[in-house]
């Protein structure tokens, strides 16, 4: 990862207010825990989840059907990524996580704030590689 960007892993909102404290004050090691487990009762619109990060940034070429990335433009200082991964099936997201890249202002309006709408519309929230929401 580049020093300037800030990686963010999103969950769900209401099993993160449920389990946090059993799950990350528990967590003996150095890294952070599984976040799969949060989104198996996750009942959102994976679907549109997905459709929104498309109209955020561009696809990239080498996703495949159970994860789906998405790459900005490096050569434009838009080093921004995107990460979903989905369940066997493709109908659950287990995993999501994004980065920004912050030597550019206009990331942070054109990447960062509509990711954090995506977040807020679904009822999901960000936290850092510490765990830190």
């Amino acid at each position: 990862m580049a020093i300037w960007q800030y990686l963010l892993i999103v969950v769900p909102e209401k099993p993160i207010q449920n389990d946090y404290q059993c799950i990350f004050k528990n967590n003996t090691t150095e890294y952070l825990p599984e976040t799969e487990p949060f989104w198996k009762d996750f009942d959102g619109d994976t679907i549109s989840i997905i459709s929104t990060m498309d109209s955020i940034i561009k696809r990239a070429d080498w996703e495949d059907e159970t994860c789906i990335c998405w790459k900005g433009d490096t050569k434009n200082e838009e080093d921004n990524d995107c990460c979903i991964s989905l369940n066997e099936d493709k109908n659950q997201i287990i995993e999501f996580r994004f980065r920004i890249d912050l030597r550019k202002a206009s990331n942070l309006t054109t990447t960062l704030q509509p990711i954090l709408k995506l977040c807020e519309d679904n009822q999901l929230i960000l936290m850092d590689l510490k765990g830190e929401i």
